[in-house]
């Protein structure tokens, strides 16, 4: 179950005004968009559709959102609880969605609360349910399936944040324990969060507690590096690759930006290479659209803090 300490933690540390002398005056292009109090936390581009597409941590579906921030309902599943990561795969015209239950969703339950970690596909283009992979049975304990990558095949590789655990599913939709290591997770709460492939083999894992980031070989997934950084990345939650030498990982728990690290060694070491402060609230993950990064600010403080108003305006800021 997520800890209601954790979550009352990220509600004041979210009143927090951090603005480097490097962000002052910083002025975003942005799209705002507006939902019944939706609160997404996963964000994919289509390309092939002209689209984002959004999860909902409180209605447990899927929406568009247009440039123009038109916001339409496009995935609405009875199983879904909190949709959190989400990816879209063009190529195959497939939508993966993580479905979890951290306790504040409309379908939330005793059963499933702190206990789920389910992925769903779909058709990208029409939202027809495809396949359901219900990851939490592959071992004991709690589980929240939180982010998703694919590989250049289509395998796909999701996070456990309440388990020290990173699943795969195989083309052939075989789901698996791929990855495990007790430095996964060293408290309740969110340990692992976000993650990307990278195509020299290996993936990049953040951790969100402790801010750390790991590399984990595909090849031989028990051989798992850290990667050496400036300073923790505390609360890193989505992250997004823009090439191969370059990152952009978002962070919330009060620090609420997004930094680009950039890598020369294969990512054995990276730096900080830039940083711009949230606009709102408790950022969360990020897409590509062309050359350009959107950064979605979710706004889930004031949905995990039960004295916060409830809101139902967001907003995708350009990094």
């Amino acid at each position: 179950m997520i800890s209601r300490s954790l979550m009352a933690g990220i509600a004041a540390i979210t009143s927090f005004s951090f603005v480097s002398p490097s962000m002052a005056g910083t002025t975003a292009q942005k799209i705002s968009f507006t939902s019944d109090q939706s609160y997404p936390e996963g964000i994919t581009w289509s390309a092939k559709q002209d689209t984002f597409m959004v999860g909902s941590v409180r209605h447990g579906l899927v929406a568009k959102v247009d440039e123009a921030g038109k916001y339409t309902v496009f995935v609405h599943d009875a199983k879904l609880i909190s949709t959190a990561g989400l990816l879209v795969d063009d190529k195959r015209n497939t939508l993966w969605v993580t479905n979890s239950d951290p306790g504040v969703g409309d379908r939330t339950n005793a059963a499933t609360q702190g206990k789920l970690a389910g992925v769903a596909t779909y058709d990208a283009t029409t939202g027809q349910s495809r396949a359901y992979y219900d990851l939490g049975s592959l071992s004991g304990g709690t589980h929240f399936a939180n982010d998703i990558a694919l590989d250049a095949d289509g395998n796909a590789y999701v996070t456990d944040s309440f388990a020290p655990i990173v699943y795969r599913i195989d083309t052939a939709g075989k789901a698996t324990i791929f990855a495990q290591d007790p430095r996964f997770k060293d408290s309740d709460g969110f340990n692992l969060n976000g993650i990307a492939w990278h195509k020299d083999g290996y993936l990049l894992v953040g951790k969100y507690n402790t801010g750390e980031l790991f590399r984990v070989s595909i090849a031989d997934p028990g051989k798992i590096e850290l990667v050496k950084l400036p300073e923790p990345l505390t609360g890193a939650d989505g992250i997004q690759l823009i090439d191969e030498q370059h990152l952009v990982v978002v962070q919330n728990l009060g620090v609420d930006r997004a930094v680009e690290l950039v890598s020369t060694d294969g990512w054995a070491s990276a730096a900080i290479v830039r940083q711009e402060r949230s606009i709102m609230s408790m950022p969360t993950a990020a897409a590509i659209l062309g050359d350009d990064i959107y950064v979605l600010n979710s706004r889930l403080d004031t949905l995990f803090d039960p004295a916060a108003e409830k809101v139902g305006d967001y907003l995708l800021q350009k990094f």
